[in-house]
């Protein structure tokens, strides 16, 4: 027995050495390196000036492993309650982003997400949590020192939504030596009023812990640390030429509960301070949705920056007169009147809904108006409407335009009813539309402004349903808000829009054709 078990270990000694010995004979298999990822999650890393952990994510461009090339840094803030991985597993950022490079619409560049806790990317007033100190003494040049990053302000911007924007915006505001490009989406931020009532609750829980004055209300809320922190007061006290290396775009939607006021207010605050930036209202509220579009703009006009390129201060727009249709002018009371009726018109006998165009003319009326129904053609063959185009220097007042309402009815087949009638006007046009709407509520349905030309807003029409446009260099912007305000607080059903451009015809047909579908929505009521 002692003999076999001899055997048995002896064997086993045998087949370990040979099996050491073989595979001490095979030639060495390379291994692979690791396989190059654009994206990797909440990458940890000490904090020696927190004192704590902290986390960022980062999404790398797509040749990144395959040279030795230097890339702009997009830094992306998340919002109140959110992480690091947001951008990502909420926004889905790297879709956009990748078929925007894959159009050429933007150069690749290095995306960093870091974690912002709660801290709206600020100092907290009592020094226990110094986190702009953090981002911009300590995170940049980490970034900076582990990637192959551009190390110039010129080639930094800083994006983020709702608490990420103010973020966003602070942050170059207090660091331009830092940052040259702030992007603030949906805003999330307070006017001196809204601050002084907001809820106990919503104040000591969002704003007393960083700003201080925390159970306090009204006017003691205002604490100097506060005002050193909000562009109510920094945009106000200081001079244009103070921010003159920032690169603002700021973006926000209609449909936001009362950060819509904020921002308009602080466009206007800019604005009134000659402070240079783009502006931007959408439809939409505090949303993914919301923000991935605004980003598609957002990414280009950093790109823009970067490239040390001018932003677009009025967009072209493709300006057609091949409207295929016949425009039949039309003299009533000696003025001359541009009518344009539906395929099949004469041979029908069915009635139709009208649309009034008060036109305030800027080169040649009837260029003009072939350029607006070459935008309106392919709903006029499916809605089947008659637009009736007026020169807004003939028809100046209310009276007028219902005048010419009864005339139309009397000459055309038209729907009769309130319902089967809408107005639009742009500059000039537009206040004669308002002020119409005002003196007869039940002549028209819904109200298309375009860049109103009205001395105040004192007063609101209540059709159905208006819609309000203008773009960031108009000089009717302030009107067009106090409007959209009054929609807002008299709960009328509105759309409003503020785009890119100035006060010309170009930007209101960038203005009428983003209105189409609302046109078509307001004609279905009619059908």
């Amino acid at each position: 027995m002692r003999h076999f078990l001899s055997y048995k270990l002896l064997l086993k000694v045998l087949i370990v050495i040979s099996t050491v010995y073989l595979m001490g004979c095979k030639p060495d298999i390379p291994v692979e390196d690791k396989p190059f990822v654009r994206y990797s999650g909440s990458v940890k890393y000490q904090s020696q000036m927190l004192n704590r952990p902290l986390r960022y994510s980062v999404y790398l461009p797509a040749d990144y492993n395959k040279g030795n090339k230097s890339y702009p840094t997009v830094y992306l803030l998340h919002g109140f309650g959110d992480n690091e991985t947001s951008w990502m597993n909420g926004g889905k950022i790297d879709r956009i982003i990748k078929s925007m490079e894959e159009n050429g619409e933007i150069e690749p560049m290095i995306y960093i997400m870091p974690q912002g806790y709660n801290s709206y990317y600020v100092n907290r007033y009592n020094g226990t949590l110094n986190y702009m100190d953090m981002f911009v003494e300590e995170l940049v040049p980490m970034i900076d020192s582990l990637y192959r990053t551009t190390k110039k302000p010129e080639q930094r911007a800083v994006v983020g939504y709702s608490m990420g924007g103010y973020g966003a915006l602070i942050l170059p505001v207090k660091n331009p030596d830092i940052f040259s490009v702030s992007v603030p989406l949906s805003m999330s931020f307070r006017t001196d009023k809204q601050y002084m009532t907001d809820t106990q609750n919503a104040f000591d829980a969002q704003w007393g812990p960083i700003f201080g004055a925390k159970g306090s209300e009204g006017e003691s809320r205002l604490t100097d640390y506060f005002k050193m922190h909000s562009p109510f007061h920094f945009f106000a006290d200081n001079v244009a030429n103070n921010y003159s290396s920032v690169h603002f775009f700021i973006d926000c939607g209609d449909d936001e509960e009362s950060l819509s006021f904020t921002n308009n207010d602080m466009h206007s605050l800019m604005r009134s301070n000659n402070i240079a930036h783009e502006y931007r209202v959408r439809n939409g509220a505090h949303t993914w949705d919301y923000w991935l579009k605004a980003m598609r703009e957002a990414l280009v006009f950093i790109q823009t920056n970067f490239a040390g390129n001018a932003y677009p201060d009025d967009p072209t727009y493709s300006l057609s007169t091949e409207f295929q249709g016949s425009i039949n002018q039309l003299n009533y009371s000696g003025k001359e009147l541009n009518i344009v009726l539906p395929t099949g018109y004469s041979t029908s006998t069915v009635s139709y809904p009208v649309i009034y165009f008060m036109h305030h003319t800027l080169s040649n009326r009837l260029d003009e108006t072939k350029n607006v129904m070459a935008a309106l053609d392919s709903l006029q063959r499916e809605k089947h409407f008659i637009l009736v185009e007026a020169d807004a220097d003939a028809f100046k007042t209310p009276s007028n335009l219902s005048e010419l309402a009864t005339f139309i009815d009397n000459e055309y087949r038209t729907n009769k009813q309130k319902p089967g009638r809408m107005v639009m006007g742009n500059f000039s046009g537009a206040s004669v539309a308002y002020h119409t709407m005002l003196e007869y509520p039940d002549l028209f349905e819904s109200l298309f402004l375009f860049s109103p030309v009205i001395d105040s807003a004192t007063e609101t029409p209540k059709p159905g349903f208006i819609y309000l446009d203008t773009t960031d260099e108009s000089e009717s912007y302030a009107v067009i808000q106090e409007l959209y305000s009054s929609c807002r607080s008299n709960k009328i059903s509105h759309q409003y829009r503020v785009r890119n451009g100035k006060d010309s015809f170009n930007s209101f047909m960038h203005g009428l054709n983003n209105s189409i579908v609302y046109i078509g929505l307001m004609l279905n009521k009619t059908l």
